[in-house]
């Protein structure tokens, strides 16, 4: 008797289980706690796929509950992460960097990687002084080019279809919600472009100034920038171009180690 053929397995495509779940677990980088029905929405996936999803990634410990019922990640997932994170090259590469500038300039440096396919930036090392700023930087989370000097240090090099579609998604400010100005912008990246440093003040957080120089890969695109940032009680404008000519001299220096002459 002829045995029933085995089902074909369907091609994991941007609707498959691995895909929906790995989104799932992208979703923790943005967010540290979700409610069902929260995170359903915001991966535009229904409820009951959602938890079904979740429940599959409990046993192996990648996702957890609190007693509220939300979903945040488990320990296994910060493992991982933690792991990766400790040993991503260009933080490898960085850190020393940051360490000398921060020494030099008694600041908080920032180390800001470009998300080219997302036109989005994160923060991902960071190096602080004795006297830490007064808030809190999320590092690993995706972030907008279009405000602050970290963002738009990144903007200003891409390129002009690039440029436009960020304008075109017109997010506010992560600040207060002050809507994009597409004119100030413009004229912003072609002065960043020019000098080749950007400058900002609480357009990302409240009362600091931020410095940042962009880097670039071996390929000479750019890659990230570094950044100074500094709290308005602390800034001297008469100390702002020591501080660009040191930042300048570090993003070169990790310019030429990513590859690039």
């Amino acid at each position: 008797m002829k045995q029933p053929e085995a089902p074909t397995a369907e091609p994991d495509s941007g609707h498959g289980t691995v895909n929906r779940v790995l989104r799932i677990l992208s979703g923790f980088a943005e967010k540290e706690r979700w409610g069902l029905n929260e995170l359903a929405r915001s991966l535009d996936l229904p409820r009951g796929t959602t938890h079904r999803l979740l429940t599959l990634c409990k046993p192996l410990n990648f996702v957890t509950q609190d007693e509220d019922g939300h979903y945040m990640p488990g320990i296994e997932l910060y493992r991982l992460a933690g792991r990766l994170a400790s040993e991503m090259p260009i933080n490898q590469v960085a850190d020393p960097i940051l360490q000398s500038l921060r020494d030099q300039t008694d600041e908080t440096v920032l180390l800001t990687l470009l998300v080219r396919d997302e036109l989005k930036m994160f923060f991902s090392l960071s190096a602080s002084p004795a006297h830490p700023l007064r808030y809190r930087i999320e590092k690993n989370r995706l972030e907008p080019l279009a405000w602050g000097a970290t963002g738009r240090a990144l903007l200003a090099y891409l390129s002009a279809e690039e440029i436009e579609q960020v304008m075109q998604r017109g997010e506010p400010s992560p600040l207060d919600g002050r809507p994009l100005d597409r004119e100030e912008l413009l004229h912003a990246l072609q002065g960043i472009r020019a000098d080749g440093y950007a400058a900002s003040y609480a357009q990302r957080a409240p009362g600091a100034y931020g410095l940042a120089v962009p880097f670039f890969d071996a390929r000479g695109d750019v890659r990230g920038n570094l950044t100074l940032t500094i709290p308005d009680f602390r800034f001297d404008p008469a100390r702002q171009e020591a501080l660009i000519g040191l930042l300048r001299e570090a993003a070169a220096t990790l310019t030429r180690r990513l590859g690039w002459s």
